[in-house]
């Protein structure tokens, strides 16, 4: 089991091109620890097993044993179109499973806050089709790429108030939150005294308050200061649901993401796995810039 398990995390740390250095940092352990876990000379604890298991978005079988995982069909989209003065999704066909983190990627204007919207129910499709497979109300999260903050009221009433709506109110977990997200200190401050960044960081932390199945985030770093978005992609390490983010920043994004699918002209012009992207010695900003000058021939 233990070279199993050496193996698994090799390969898992590889495919996201993570360094020992740097799965160490995100465990919050010696590289020298990652170093003796992939050589079989000692094991993890349990906590840290749980924390592989989520950085990694796999099951456990699958980290120690090499079990293969079981992915269920989350969402589809099957020859989605929607033209407003002109056309901005011509024929969009898309299947996304569980535990998958999806970068959606596209030139502006190409129409991937458009295909949220329809995915999320606030915009009506002129043609085509998308399934779900999950509770919307239950078991979908958004980030949007602007804030919906209350700016009257105190950072803990608007907590309170988000957590009251989705039906997950919890005084203690509201509490570690705030400080999880580093705005601990900014609880009794009105919204419009916080910073761009505390604004953004307040919006995640709504957007991380129910468990779920999908959490889709538009341009979620887009306003946020360089400790927010550390913040940021920390938390993400530990989400358990499918991820769909929209996004132009190409930092640290090849060490989180497992999918990247490119908008284009209407229509999903490139869908590739991270891993893959990585065996062919790209970045995922280089696989983007070479996909999008590209012609769909």
């Amino acid at each position: 089991m233990k070279n199993v398990f050496g193996t698994q995390l090799t390969l898992l740390r590889q495919k996201r091109n993570l360094s020992q250095e740097g799965l160490a940092k995100k465990l919050f352990v010696s590289r020298q620890s990652v170093s003796k876990w992939e050589n079989g000379e000692v094991e993890p604890s349990i906590d840290k097993l749980l924390t592989l298991s989520e950085i990694f978005a796999v099951d456990l079988d699958y980290l120690l044993v090499g079990q293969s995982q079981t992915r269920q069909l989350l969402l589809e989209i099957k020859h989605l179109q929607k033209s407003f003065d002109k056309k901005v999704l011509e024929d969009v066909n898309l299947d996304v499973y569980t535990q998958e983190r999806i970068a959606l990627l596209g030139s502006n204007g190409s129409g991937k806050s458009t295909m949220v919207r329809l995915i999320l129910g606030n915009l009506m499709s002129d043609k085509g089709e998308i399934v779900r497979h999950f509770h919307s109300e239950d078991d979908l999260s958004v980030m949007p790429q602007e804030d919906l903050l209350i700016d009257t009221y105190r950072v803990i009433d608007q907590l309170t108030l988000s957590a009251s709506i989705q039906r997950c109110f919890d005084a203690q977990k509201a509490r570690e939150l705030l400080q999880q997200y580093r705005l601990d200190e900014q609880y009794s401050k009105m919204i419009y005294q916080l910073s761009g960044g505390q604004k953004r960081r307040l919006s995640l932390l709504i957007a991380m308050l129910r468990p779920g199945k999908l959490l889709i985030l538009d341009e979620p770093t887009v306003g946020m200061d360089l400790e927010s978005i550390d913040i940021f992609w920390q938390s993400l390490d530990h989400v358990k649901a499918t991820v769909i983010t929209i996004t132009h920043d190409f930092n640290q994004i090849d060490q989180y993401f497992s999918r990247v699918v490119l908008l284009k002209d209407g229509v999903i012009a490139g869908d590739e796995s991270v891993a893959t992207i990585h065996s062919n010695n790209q970045t995922i900003e280089q696989w983007y810039r070479m996909k999008n000058q590209k012609g769909l021939g």
